[in-house]
């Protein structure tokens, strides 16, 4: 084999060589990880945290992600509560790892690689505060009123430690009317009112932080299950019977203010009625007043007429009339005053008002002048 042969063999062996030894030279560290490197020879440990291409020179690297998800939503973490029931929290915790070059070192050190740190760290301390959290309350209390609480406990137990508690029997009576011995176990707290920390918290040893603690459902076991639907059906209930009773208080409400419309309405109604008859009333006697009027001064005029012709009539006689003459004026004379009377026009109505003081009430022919024709006939017949 010449040379040039021999030297194109040895480059082609040193390529393959450098191909298959490339993955072991460098190493590349993503955006949102941090990689601890061991070196192969003198075992020197650092730290690199900027993302891009790194020297490996054959060292043992281990990357770690800056921040991760821990869900237990599909098996949970068992808790049992202080009344001993039983029950699977479901969440999701959202975490960050220690930043400082140190803590990344000693977490390393400690649990070797984030997988590691996932399941014998951060899982386990939020099964631990999970669980201290639940002997705070009973099932049904987890439920409803103090789901958020139980939440809350878990969180800060999981970035501080566990807290001391203190723990009391006292009697209670169940819905039933039964009696029991209930365990009451409260955080106890120290002077300027802050959580005694009974354990501190491995996650604040390292300085990992907890950026989001969520707790989604529990499964319950039956027992407590058949509790929350009776519990469901109670509050159904009694949200109906609450709308029914503010319906009815609605219903009762407007009863009585269209009753108290109609009512007005009413009474609207007969004051119309009543000023409209008061107007026709009126209106009725001042039309008979005008007729009684007019009655009255057509009496009149046909009184002073029939005096005139009586006294005309007079003078003949006095003058030497005949008996035929005189006979024939008298019946011409009562013929006129008959005529007269029967053109007086009498009012439908009358109103008549007092006489005079003294004189009690007016008489009603004086009013239309009857009375004047009356007398005048008379003094003819003497």
């Amino acid at each position: 084999m010449s040379f040039k042969s021999l030297t194109i063999v040895t480059i082609a062996i040193c390529l393959v060589l450098f191909v298959c030894l490339a993955g072991g030279l460098f190493e590349t560290n993503s955006f949102g990880n941090y990689q601890i490197k061991q070196a192969a020879v003198t075992g020197n440990v650092t730290v690199r945290t900027a993302p891009g291409l790194y020297w490996q020179g054959f060292g043992q690297i281990t990357t770690y992600p800056v921040s991760e998800d821990l869900d237990f939503e599909d098996s949970g973490m068992t808790v049992r509560f202080n009344d001993g029931s039983v029950a699977s929290v479901k969440g999701t915790v959202k975490y960050k790892l220690p930043m400082l070059e140190k803590l990344q070192m000693e977490l390393h050190r400690d649990y070797g690689s984030f997988k590691n740190v996932e399941e014998d760290l951060i899982r386990k301390n939020v099964a631990e505060a999970l669980s201290q959290a639940a002997t705070l309350m009973v099932a049904e209390d987890s439920y409803s009123a103090r789901r958020a609480e139980f939440s809350d406990a878990a969180k800060k137990q999981l970035e501080n430690g566990i807290f001391k508690t203190s723990t009391k029997v006292v009697d209670s009576t169940d819905e039933n009317g039964t009696k029991f011995k209930q365990r009451i176990i409260n955080i106890v707290y120290d002077n300027e009112g802050n959580p005694i920390v009974q354990k501190q918290s491995l996650l604040k040893h390292y300085g990992i932080e907890i950026l989001q603690f969520v707790v989604n459902d529990f499964g319950y076991d039956s027992k407590i299950n058949d509790l929350i639907s009776k519990k469901k059906e109670a509050e159904q209930l009694k949200v109906v019977s609450t709308a029914n009773a503010e319906r009815a208080k609605q219903d009762a409400l407007t009863a009585e203010a269209q009753g108290k419309a109609r009512i007005a309405e009413a009474r609207a109604n007969a004051e119309v009625q009543k000023m409209t008859e008061v107007v026709e009333a009126q209106k009725r006697a001042e039309v008979a007043k005008l007729a009684a009027e007019q009655a009255k001064y057509e009496a009149m005029k046909v009184k002073q007429e029939g005096e005139a012709e009586a006294y005309a009539n007079k003078l003949k006689v006095q003058a030497g009339l005949t008996p035929l003459e005189k006979a024939t004026i008298e019946k011409e004379t009562r013929i006129g005053i008959a005529k007269a009377l029967a053109s007086v026009k009498f009012p439908e109505h009358m109103i008549i008002s007092g006489g005079s003081s003294g004189t009690g009430s007016t008489n009603p022919f004086d009013a239309v002048g009857l009375k004047a024709l009356y007398e005048l006939s008379n003094s003819l017949n003497k």
